[in-house]
């Protein structure tokens, strides 16, 4: 498992922290909503401070027209700003403290989505960000997000 440190800052750590996302004995995977949500790493940018996750739309997520649930893809921008703060806050625990989304067009059942998130701004404390959710190959814009995250004072328990 590979773990964050102050020292290790750079698109390569980037990458092997975030790959991670498809080990169910990745700490922030164990037994949380990304277990169920089954995110896939597809690309990120140390110096850009961006990310990019995809999420597949499963049968449990729908609504009763049939489309992904809103609540579902809010919680994907959530997970997705989270995963991307959590590589930048290092070893401390983060919390969202605002989240606003626009929905644009209806997800469709089995659609792949492709979150895009990206660090506006990166304080001691508080973390801006802003997101679009995509269908996957960009076909269609589903969703807007931006959201604000505080780093929290307190660490895991173990190694992340």
């Amino acid at each position: 498992m590979i773990c964050l440190s102050d020292e290790r800052n750079s698109q390569e750590d980037m990458e092997n922290w975030l790959s991670q996302l498809g080990d169910p004995m990745f700490p922030i995977v164990k037994k949380t909503v990304l277990g169920a949500l089954k995110p896939q790493f597809v690309s990120c940018s140390f110096a850009d401070k961006t990310a990019e996750f995809l999420f597949p739309v499963e049968d449990w997520e729908l609504n009763p027209e049939g489309g992904l649930h809103g609540g579902i893809l809010v919680t994907g921008f959530d997970v997705s700003f989270g995963l991307i703060t959590h590589y930048f806050a290092k070893q401390h625990m983060v919390s969202t403290v605002q989240i606003s989304t626009n929905f644009l067009k209806p997800v469709s059942a089995h659609d792949n989505v492709q979150f895009k998130v990206k660090i506006n701004a990166l304080g001691k404390r508080i973390v801006s960000l802003t997101g679009e959710a995509w269908t996957e190959g960009q076909e269609v814009l589903a969703a807007t997000a931006s959201a604000t995250f505080m780093k929290l004072s307190s660490t895991f328990t173990e190694p992340i």
